[in-house]
């Protein structure tokens, strides 16, 4: 555990800069444990192949590596219902595929197109934070391409889908019945990862020149690409705590901790540039005394162990070291102390009731209490409309571009007698993405993995001459495929193509397979490419007022939140400035999916940068308020709280506004007079920014906003 923790944090301190692509590596999501699951559900599959000396038995073990990849983890039932959709739509859709199909190429062609669609109706498209499991509406439709290339008549169709259905019933079995794994591996190298970020942070930021004018890129890189990436893994570990019931107590109070550190790293750093703010000469001190204590953390979560002595002392030597002192520095790492202490006495507690418990011999009706309090209150039920049946216009849409290029890529490859030419039509599947930059990132990707896998399985197939000989390479093979399914696309492909290499060649010899390979995933990759781009292309234009608004309402909610509210109300603070900070990370997103359709020389990108900037810099100043905040807010700060929803209000409404009927933003009038003048003027200052910025974005997008509407 030691050394894979070691590896995760170095490559998740390399790959910062992926983070809001959908080209991330999350190295935290590696998973070995589960690789093994996959390998060990396979093994009584391909062993019976092996002994029986029947290859076709090799269906069940490549249903059971599918449903590992369908396997969302978590919760039994979300486990039984996300594996039990996927059994259930193969063991339809594969012999239904094979029996169809034997009646001739024209037949085969249409249940290909009729199936695809029909697999591609049960899809979702929600954002998500990074590398999500498979979907069984994905995986299902290349069983459909595999019963399609597998014809045979009713009989042997039957055959086929009972061999589906074995792999995939045992898979289910093994994995949620017999062999549950713990949670508790992710949970700490999530923390590991987040405490390594907030160190790198912590460590940019001591670097930089605050003098006006220096250093602007490392300042931009502040604002962005560092503060990005740690609210990205924050969030990532907070959804996962939420996923699964067992990590919430390793993973609750921890990512809570976390998020206030980052509120103070935000803090310290907008107070830092303001040349106005005299920082004190012992703040690069304090800053390396904060650094340690998160250093002192990512190394207790790499061991599995909760807070020790060392960094309870660390942190109570910061708040010593702060006390009674006002300097804005000062009260920020003590903030951030503050918070790690509270996360020692939540340790310290879980420590001493594990202890009680195992003496007691009460373990499990703590884990139920636990469960029980993370889970939502009881309502009482009410009455609900009838449900209506309603398919979303991007689903049935997709569904039909990704059929319509499943059965181009099959008829292009068969056409010209290509081996193993339904591996076109699943690569088409694969890359087909309902946004088109979406779908060039996963043909990169798809095509530097292949390549690499083919490498790999070139040697693999030169020197595996026997069936046992291929079984015992294609297990570890699956082993780590499952293991980076979530780590990073590219990696899971490289490992992929061997596997699916030699387990075709175990079920269906046949020569020159390399080049079968490669020429397969080019037509996929070209007819998936020209799919997404003629047939009902979804451009990042289509989210990007979207997201463009919730941006300017989030930060500015935050913004009069913590005008408005007391010190007292920190959580709700603390959810607003989530939201802020997540919005304005989508936004970056969007912008740069447009630049890579190609139009990364528009004007119009350029001033929606510089709103992103001033939407985070809003955000960084009212952490500092938020931060150094000690009385109620008064009068004058509710008046301030207003003129910000104000603000908002104009930005938004010029937004809807058309082209045409669009007129200058108001400059924003800063209200007179405050409780922390110096603070607050520093916020008002950024709102002025913020609606200039949008202003100027606005003007230069008016050509393109007229031209879509």
């Amino acid at each position: 555990m030691a050394l894979l923790g070691k590896l995760v944090s170095l490559v998740s301190r390399r790959t910062l800069r992926s983070e809001g692509h959908v080209f991330a590596v999350t190295p935290e999501r590696i998973a070995v444990a589960e690789g093994i699951h996959a390998a060990l559900a396979m093994a009584p599959m391909l062993c019976a192949a092996v002994l029986l000396a029947r290859p076709e038995v090799a269906f069940g073990a490549v249903a059971a590596f599918w449903n590992c990849l369908c396997d969302p983890q978590g919760a039994k039932d979300e486990r039984l219902r996300s594996m039990g959709m996927f059994t259930a739509l193969g063991a339809v859709v594969l012999p239904a595929a094979a029996y169809l199909a034997h009646w001739g190429y024209g037949a085969s062609i249409v249940t290909l197109f009729v199936l695809v669609f029909l697999c591609g109706l049960t899809r979702s498209y929600k954002p998500a934070l990074g590398p999500m499991p498979a979907q069984a509406g994905l995986i299902a439709s290349l069983a459909v391409v595999i019963g399609v290339a597998s014809p045979a008549p009713f009989g042997g169709a039957l055959l086929q889908g009972g061999y589906f259905l074995l792999g995939s019933l045992w898979t289910m079995l093994f994995c949620i019945v017999l062999w549950q794994l713990p949670f508790r591996q992710s949970a700490c190298l999530t923390l590991e990862t987040i405490f390594a970020r907030l160190d790198d942070m912590a460590g940019h930021l001591e670097m930089l020149d605050a003098r006006p004018g220096m250093d602007a890129d490392g300042w931009e890189a502040f604002d962005t690409v560092y503060r990005r990436g740690v609210r990205m893994s924050i969030e990532r570990g907070r959804a996962l705590a939420a996923h699964d019931p067992r990590t919430a107590p390793v993973l609750g109070p921890g990512i809570d901790a976390a998020g206030r550190v980052f509120s103070a790293l935000i803090a310290l750093g907008h107070s830092r540039r303001n040349p106005e703010v005299a920082l004190p000469e012992d703040w690069r001190s304090l800053l390396q005394g904060l650094r340690q204590l998160l250093q002192s953390l990512g190394d207790l979560a790499e061991q599995e162990m909760p807070i020790a002595d060392v960094p309870r002392a660390q942190a109570h030597a910061l708040v010593r070291r702060t006390a009674g002192r006002n300097d804005q520095a000062a009260r920020a790492v003590s903030f951030a102390a503050m918070a790690i202490l509270r996360l020692a006495e939540h340790d310290h507690g879980l420590a001493r009731g594990a202890e009680s418990g195992a003496e007691s011999g009460a373990e499990s009706g703590a884990q139920s209490a636990a469960e029980s309090a993370s889970a939502p209150a009881p309502t009482s039920p009410s009455p609900s409309p009838p449900a209506t049946f309603h398919i979303d216009a991007l689903v049935w849409r997709h569904a039909v571009r990704v059929a319509t290029a499943a059965v181009i890529a099959y008829l292009v490859c068969t056409w010209f007698n290509v081996t193993f030419a339904y591996w076109g039509a699943i690569a088409a599947i694969v890359v087909t993405q309902p946004i088109s930059a979406n779908t060039w990132l996963r043909v990169v990707e798809r095509a530097c993995g292949s390549f690499v896998g083919g490498i790999l399985a070139a040697y693999l197939l030169t020197h595996l001459t026997t069936p046992l000989a291929m079984a015992l390479a294609i297990l570890p093979l699956a082993a780590i495929t499952v293991s980076l399914r979530l780590v990073n696309y590219g990696l899971f492909v490289v490992f992929l193509t061997p596997m699916f290499m030699l387990l075709s060649d175990f079920i269906r010899p046949a020569d020159g397979l390399i080049l079968a390979r490669l020429t397969n995933e080019f037509v996929g990759a070209c007819v998936g490419v020209a799919a997404s781009f003629l047939l009902w292309p979804g451009r990042a234009n289509n989210g990007l007022a979207a997201a463009l608004s919730s941006t300017i309402s989030a930060n500015m909610a935050f913004a009069a939140a913590v005008a408005r509210l007391a010190p007292s109300q920190a959580a709700k603070l603390d959810h607003l400035q989530r939201e802020a900070g997540m919005a304005s990370t989508r936004l970056e997103t969007a912008r740069e999916r447009i630049m890579l359709e190609g139009r990364w020389r528009s004007a119009a990108l350029d001033r929606l940068r510089e709103v992103i900037v001033a939407a985070r810099i809003i955000c960084g100043a009212a952490a500092v308020i938020e931060v150094l905040r000690a009385g109620e807010p008064d009068a004058r700060d509710r008046q301030r709280a207003d003129a910000y929803d104000d603000a908002a209000g104009q930005m938004l409404e010029a937004l809807e506004a058309p082209p045409a009927q669009a007129s200058e933003l108001p400059i924003f009038p800063a209200a007179e007079g405050s409780s922390d003048d110096a603070s607050t003027a520093d916020l008002d200052h950024a709102v002025g920014n913020l609606v200039t910025a949008v202003d100027g974005y606005l003007r230069a997008a008016a050509p393109a906003r007229t031209a879509i509407r």
